[in-house]
């Protein structure tokens, strides 16, 4: 005689920032905590960035491109299916502007929302080139060596030109699947400062996933308002 199911696992509806689609999900289970554990334990980036991936994949219904999701994309949908797998809410630990005590401040998951901003996307940078720009998709992380030693000036540089998906000249188009990293890199080099603030410019306002705590101080009741970003924060 088998093991008997356990429970009937509900499902959630939550819509992707980047696209707007809606889709179902489920919590994660014990199997899928337990290889996110081993990969914080790791202390590897790359492995903790597959793990969350992996994680989205499997409780994910519907068919979605997650190669095509964003960064902002995977830190929302991973905050949304760990508050429906591990609670709603998450204490956080905050230093006290005013007297840095530290503040057990409660954060409630599931109103955690991303703001998408209206960007212009079809940029000319002359008579002759215009570019397409994009939100890059999360896969970009995992083509970077988190340990080594590179600078994150070059870090930037590398990711705007990721945020470029195509370049139009003389009616052509070429997108940036089919560019090398050298040919990009040549590219943006040959920019104008004021050519490449175009770029610099969508980066800086893309969206992410944060949320301000405001908490007045246990110990010196100083009125606090905290901006924290990214998915490592609320946990």
């Amino acid at each position: 005689m088998g093991l008997p199911k356990l429970n009937d696992v509900p499902k959630y509806s939550i819509t992707i920032p980047s696209t707007g689609k809606k889709v179902k999900y489920r919590p994660y289970l014990v199997k899928e905590e337990k290889v996110l554990l081993m990969a914080v334990e790791s202390q590897d980036t790359r492995t903790a960035i597959e793990a969350v991936m992996d994680t989205i994949k499997s409780c994910v219904y519907d068919k979605v491109d997650f190669d095509s999701l964003t960064t902002f994309d995977i830190e929302y949908l991973f905050t949304q299916i760990r508050s429906k797998s591990a609670g709603e809410t998450a204490r956080l630990g905050m230093k006290c502007k005013g007297c840095d005590q530290l503040n057990d401040v409660v954060i409630k998951l599931d109103e955690l929302k991303i703001n998408m901003p209206k960007v212009k996307k079809n940029h000319k940078l002359n008579d002759d080139v215009s570019i397409e720009l994009r939100y890059p998709p999360y896969t970009v992380l995992t083509e970077y060596d988190f340990e080594d030693d590179t600078p994150n000036s070059v870090r930037s540089f590398q990711l705007a030109g990721k945020c470029v998906s195509a370049v139009i000249y003389d009616d052509e188009r070429t997108s940036n699947q089919d560019i090398t990293e050298d040919e990009m890199q040549e590219f943006l080099e040959s920019m104008t400062t004021e050519q490449f603030k175009i770029i610099s410019s969508f980066v800086e306002a893309m969206p992410k996933l944060s949320h301000t705590l405001i908490f007045d101080c246990e110990s010196c009741e100083h009125h606090n308002e905290i901006v924290i970003e990214g998915m490592q924060s609320f946990f």
